[in-house]
């Protein structure tokens, strides 16, 4: 057997589904080349390795924040100043409120001068105790 096709079976060795004869030839090609063996062995460390990783139960730590800092304090804070990066500071909404306030005064000030109402006489009607005012005698 050579040493790619003793490569070709790490993965069945690992999981134990080799039939006799393939393992006997694995076990000789291994006996043979300590190359081999040293692969074999890191082989099963990362599947050994990945298999310990899918069956943890805690969770991932978040490294956004530290890499977003990092990158933030190398760049002198041209990347990454944003709100995932840092806590926003509170903001003051005393500019707003003012905003508020002189548009609403603005308004009303426009409404009040659109809301006088003209009383004005029809014309061709007199006002007081002239003979056209239809009191006729």
């Amino acid at each position: 057997m050579t040493s790619d096709e003793a490569r070709d079976l790490f993965g069945d060795a690992i999981e134990g589904t080799l039939d006799p004869a393939q393992k006997d030839a694995l076990d000789a090609a291994l006996a043979a080349d300590p190359e081999l063996r040293e692969e074999l062995e890191a082989y099963r460390a990362v599947v050994g390795g990945a298999a310990r990783l899918a069956n943890e139960d805690e969770p991932a730590p978040d490294l956004l924040h530290g890499v977003q800092s990092r990158l933030r304090k190398r760049s002198r804070g041209r990347f990454y100043r944003d709100r995932f990066a840092e806590q926003a500071r509170p903001r003051s909404v005393l500019p707003l409120l003012a905003g508020i306030l002189v548009a609403l005064l603005a308004a009303a000030a426009w409404m009040a001068t659109q809301s006088f109402i003209v009383i004005e006489a029809p014309p061709g009607r007199g006002t007081s105790g002239d003979a056209s005012s239809g009191t006729g005698q």
